[in-house]
């Protein structure tokens, strides 16, 4: 199954998305950040829930602004393949 991945910039950042992405109905799991896309936090979200579009539209509309970058996951034979969609 093929899912997104949101990566920041900070521990807190990572967790007060997930907490504001709760509450509008999208649940995530908190993952350990892939080190093929990111050398900062060491967290990341699990996004299985929604569409890129949908997702893109809430990030945006946050009160809290964080730095992230938006990633699509895709099992391929040998492993996940990641490919950056957008960031903010």
């Amino acid at each position: 199954m093929n899912y997104l991945v949101i990566i920041f910039r900070s521990r807190s950042d990572a967790l007060s998305m997930r907490s504001y992405l709760a509450a509008r109905g999208v649940s995530s799991a908190v993952i350990n950040a892939p080190r093929s896309i990111t050398h900062s936090c060491g967290l990341a979200l699990k996004i299985t829930s929604v569409t890129p579009s949908t997702l893109s539209s809430l990030l945006k509309s946050s009160p809290t602004k964080v730095q992230y970058g938006v990633f699509y996951a895709q099992y391929e034979q040998g492993g996940i393949r990641y490919r950056q969609l957008f960031g903010g």
